[in-house]
């Protein structure tokens, strides 16, 4: 993947978070550190589901946590939905979402960044 890409979608993922992560630090909104620290945390989870399956959780919409089952690994994904030839899940995605290829419902999924758990185990 190019450099710059992902230089941009990091500082993006940042910003999103410097923004609206004060949920999760305790009402203090995060500095650029910090939030450059999560989202070189994000970068890395995304490289991991790009080589095996993780199990995550995070909080949905409605404040229920979903634990998932998911990848980003074009193994594991059904050839039916695999994104367009050329086309990034996250080009598709909003700005501050992370999108990832589910498998115990089989299709894409996204949540916010600001409200990830935390993945739980490899399961590949």
């Amino acid at each position: 993947m190019n450099d710059l890409y992902k230089l941009r979608r990091l500082m993006k993922a940042a910003n999103h978070i410097r923004k609206n992560k004060p949920v999760i630090l305790r009402g203090a909104q995060a500095n650029q550190s910090l939030a450059l620290k999560y989202a070189w945390w994000f970068e890395s989870f995304r490289d991991k589901l790009g080589k095996a399956v993780y199990r995550f959780s995070y909080f949905k919409t409605d404040g229920t946590i979903r634990e998932a089952v998911g990848t980003l690994n074009p193994a594991f994904i059904p050839a039916e939905n695999m994104p367009k030839s050329g086309m990034d899940p996250d080009a598709v995605a909003p700005a501050g979402t992370f999108a990832y290829y589910d498998l115990d419902a089989k299709g894409w999924r996204s949540f916010r960044l600001d409200n990830f758990i935390g993945f739980v185990s490899r399961c590949s």
